[in-house]
């Protein structure tokens, strides 16, 4: 609304503009009225005309009225031939003026005339920018982004019913059996008796494996703390005690991984001590005389962890405590030599 006020303000500034001539006097219709006057042929009675005021030159002004003027000749044919003459009008022809709401919608009736309301076109001009900024918007992306925007439309693949299974073909019926040819004619000598074969002697009983003793100088993990201590005190060497859990803890696992079941570890206390196990299974049968021993053994040590590892002299005295070393088996042999030597 308020760009219709300012449209309005602008009209009727541009009609004081023109209408300021007609005030102003130059040669505008009050000075004609001044001029005649001063010459005496001026009539300011409404009911009277004025020469070259309210008539056209070429008239003369008789009271009220301007009276055609007369002609000469040629000039003075009022008559019309052919379709010339054709002063009235048939149908729509004839709508030369306009009435109060008989306009289309966006116009209104002026002067006898449909014209577009100041609405209309306001709108009008505000689409029309509106398309032009939107063209500009459009090119400007598509310079800087080099976006083209293309929509494809994509055809929806016609489904191909299977083909129809065809009927399958009548079996043909089977062709009839040949007869069995008669077997050949028995050989004419008749076959030798076969000798009946001689009876097999009994396998002798096998005799029972002998149990295998262990080599007096080969790697051994005792599990009898008796027989240990009985060993040590022969060879004069100390006894290493492990604790373990072998089936369910996790750093026993590593400690008989990496370091009991090396070579480098079994070829030094092979020679050098006896290796005891007091294992604690959580998940495998154990004997119950060897259960009785392990427990005893781990209450009479003050053993709360696993994996433990005592050295102890052939009597069974404590000489150092330790556990799981990383470094593989000779760092834990290096540990134990520092111990033992």
């Amino acid at each position: 609304m308020k760009k219709l006020y300012c449209a309005v303000l602008m009209l009727c500034f541009g009609l004081l503009v023109t209408a300021g001539p007609l005030i102003a006097g130059n040669g505008s219709y009050l000075d004609t009225i001044y001029q005649a006057s001063d010459e005496g042929t001026a009539n300011l009675d409404d009911s009277q005309c004025t020469p070259g005021v309210d008539c056209p030159e070429d008239q003369e002004c008789v009271g009220e009225d301007c009276p055609a003027p007369t002609c000469e000749g040629d000039d003075c044919n009022t008559t019309c031939e052919g379709d010339d003459c054709k002063t009235t009008c048939e149908g729509d022809d004839c709508k030369t003026t306009c009435e109060p709401g008989s306009c289309p919608a966006g116009q209104e009736c002026v002067d006898g005339k449909c014209r577009p309301t100041a609405e209309a076109k306001l709108k009008s001009m505000l689409e029309r920018i509106e398309n032009v900024l939107n063209r500009l918007i459009t090119r400007l992306m598509n310079k800087l982004l080099g976006i083209n925007i293309k929509i494809k439309v994509v055809e929806a693949k016609k489904v191909v019913p299977p083909p129809e299974p065809k009927p399958a073909e009548p079996e043909k019926p089977a062709e009839p059996e040949q007869p069995v040819k008669p077997p050949a004619d028995p050989p004419t000598k008749p076959a030798d008796p076969e000798q009946p074969a001689e009876p097999e002697k009994p396998a002798e009983p096998e005799k029972p494996a002998e149990p295998e003793e262990p080599a007096a100088n080969e790697y051994r993990e005792l599990t009898n703390f008796e027989e240990a201590k009985k060993l040590a005190k022969e060879k004069d060497h100390p006894i290493m005690m492990v604790f373990s859990g072998s089936d369910w803890c996790g750093w026993c696992k590593k400690f008989q991984a990496e370091i009991t079941s090396q070579p480098a570890f079994q070829s030094y206390a092979k020679d050098s001590m006896e290796t005891f196990i007091a294992d604690f299974p959580r998940y495998s049968p154990q004997d119950p005389d060897l259960e009785k021993q392990n427990q005893a053994l781990m209450q009479q040590y003050g053993v709360t962890g696993f994996p433990t590892v005592l050295i102890v002299d052939p009597d069974g005295k404590v000489i150092k405590k330790t556990g799981y070393i990383a470094g593989g088996a000779e760092n834990y042999v290096t540990h134990l030599k520092s111990i033992i030597e």
